[in-house]
């Protein structure tokens, strides 16, 4: 499979107005190559026969290959929040960063999208040999855990809100739900994050979580706290009673972990909890 993917290929021939890329599966010792890779000669314009050249291809609407030294926002297979450029009888064309808008057609819309929009989508290779997108990732992705292991650190792009919190393509290859008192900061749909498998239940759906387990969090997080007030002559104006929102900002934790971490420092003596601020122990400083 070449088309969907970045590739370095050798300039095999030029044109006036082509350049002519060896495909990587075709010998070309006799200086012909039948199935040579179309490049715009603008797009590499002192490129010479023999010279490497990073490429993407991409299927023009006969599906042969056609490449661009442009590199576009997502690959086949994988998942990115794409702006709509234009919607048309054929479908909505998104914005990939390759001057070929790529087609989202109707039948893999998960809801009509408007120009300006964005939407999570995949990008998969239809029947014709084409790439296209789709917003119907539960139709091209496991719900399943696909080999994933528990507390295992995740990309997730938050893709759907539902009654219980948001559903999210985790690693470009499965779907796992993120519920919502795993959730302590603002997010939204559309958003990359980095996550973590908190579960993987019986009937082999992915629970995910947006920090590792608070045994880790805590250890690492009590570190964090004691250098921050040695910083600030001792002193925390966040307490246990403090904002999430106020929690996060600084630390980037939940309010829940937080609480934790300040256990913890209080039992080994180390600060003094008051109503409004935190601050050190003679011992800890």
């Amino acid at each position: 499979m070449i088309i969907g993917y970045t590739h370095h290929l050798r300039v095999s021939r030029t044109d006036p107005d082509t350049i002519w890329l060896a495909h990587p599966n075709v010998g070309d010792d006799t200086g012909v190559d039948d199935k040579a890779i179309p490049l715009p000669f603008d797009e590499a314009m002192h490129a010479q026969v023999g010279d490497q050249l990073k490429v993407f291809v991409y299927s023009d609407t006969q599906a042969n290959p056609v490449a661009t030294t442009k590199i576009p926002v997502i690959t086949l297979g994988q998942c990115a929040c794409l702006k709509v450029r234009s919607s048309t009888e054929l479908g909505a064309f998104l914005e990939w960063g390759i001057d070929k808008d790529l087609l989202l057609p109707f039948n893999e819309q998960r809801r009509p999208v408007q120009e300006g929009n964005k939407e999570s989508v995949l990008v998969y290779l239809d029947n014709s040999g084409r790439l296209a997108a789709s917003s119907r990732l539960d139709k091209h992705l496991n719900e399943t855990d696909d080999g994933f292991a528990a507390w295992q650190k995740v990309s997730l792009l938050i893709f759907q809100r539902t009654d219980l919190g948001f559903k999210a393509v985790v690693d470009d290859r499965a779907i796992g739900l993120l519920y919502n008192d795993e959730i302590f900061s603002p997010i939204r749909v559309g958003q990359t994050t980095a996550g973590y498998i908190k579960r993987l239940r019986q009937d082999h759906r992915i629970d995910l979580a947006l920090q590792p387990p608070s045994d880790q969090i805590k250890a690492e997080l009590t570190d964090i706290i004691m250098q921050y007030m040695e910083a600030h002559d001792g002193v925390s104006m966040l307490t246990d009673k403090s904002d999430p929102e106020a929690i996060y900002a600084q630390f980037g934790v939940s309010k829940k972990n937080f609480k934790r971490a300040l256990s913890a420092l209080y039992k080994q003596r180390r600060i003094v909890i008051e109503d409004n601020h935190v601050r050190l122990t003679s011992n800890a400083k």
